[in-house]
């Protein structure tokens, strides 16, 4: 059958971290021992050079695994000791590198106050050993990786000129564009304004229409100051083809009647028909 096999795996395969800040990275054991009484060893190595198994086994900030145990250690025993007090990173006060114990098959380093040359991979191993006469025999290894990349922070005062750059600049902008944004109020104000004019004089065009459809045009003062011109009538007698005055009784006036005269011309009898006696 041969041993049973466990893997390691991340939560996460790169970090982005602040220059100066503290970062914990996270490697999970998943899988059992071969067998209950082995031993299982886990450590964390460090590669600048993109290495994912961290093959020249470095440690992290060259501190080595004796002194962050031995740090740890103290710092069990200055937990259990009431009358002294330690804060939890109080072991990595001086390297800046701190175990953090385990928890529910997880164990984790913690790197303080990160710089630009933090930057690279962190490699997390698991090996189970067995001994054997009295050493340590390797029977599986498994290992995961982190990339951790560190933000270079700007200077305080670079940070403060850039911010007072970008307000001037934004200020300069508004005071730019302030005459235009007014201006486009300004006709836009305008085209509201001309437009409830158009509708005010179309809808008191269409009342008046539909009040008096017949309108009667104006005459103007001009028209009324001109003198109108007098109109004379001057009657003669027309001659008739066969030669004879159209108006050939003697009483029959040459003109038309003035004004409040009446004429009505003498009518003669006109005699039957003998066509009409006979009926």
């Amino acid at each position: 059958g041969g041993p049973a096999a466990f893997l390691i795996t991340t939560p996460y395969s790169l970090c982005v971290c602040p220059e100066g800040q503290n970062v914990t990275l996270t490697c999970r054991i998943s899988g059992s021992l071969a067998d209950r009484h082995d031993l299982l060893y886990k450590t964390w190595y460090f590669s600048s050079n993109g290495d994912q198994s961290c093959s020249e086994k470095k440690h992290i900030r060259n501190v080595t695994e004796k002194e962050l145990h031995h740090d740890l250690g103290r710092h069990h025993e200055l937990l259990g000791n009431s009358t002294q007090k330690s804060p939890l990173g109080m072991q990595a006060s001086h390297h800046g590198v701190e175990f953090v114990p385990d928890h529910h098959g997880a164990f984790h380093i913690m790197v303080m106050n990160l710089t630009l040359q933090d930057s690279g991979n962190y490699c997390c191993y698991a090996v189970e050993a067995r001994r054997e006469h009295g050493k340590p025999h390797t029977l599986q290894v498994a290992h995961g990786f982190v990339e951790l990349q560190i933000q270079q922070a700007l200077p305080s005062s670079v940070a403060d000129i850039t911010a007072a750059a970008l307000a001037t600049g934004a200020c300069i902008v508004g005071i730019l564009c302030l005459p235009l944004i007014l201006l486009l109020i300004y006709k836009q104000r305008q085209a509201v304004s001309s437009r409830r004019a158009h509708e005010l004089v179309r809808m008191e065009s269409s009342a008046q229409g539909i009040e008096n459809p017949v309108f009667e045009a104006v005459p103007s003062a001009s028209a009324e100051l001109r003198p109108r011109p007098q109109l004379s009538y001057m009657a003669s007698r027309q001659p008739s083809e066969s030669g004879r005055h159209l108006l050939s009784e003697p009483g029959t006036p040459l003109s038309p009647p003035g004004p409040g005269d009446c004429f009505f011309p003498t009518l003669d009898p006109v005699p039957d028909s003998p066509n009409s006696l006979k009926a």
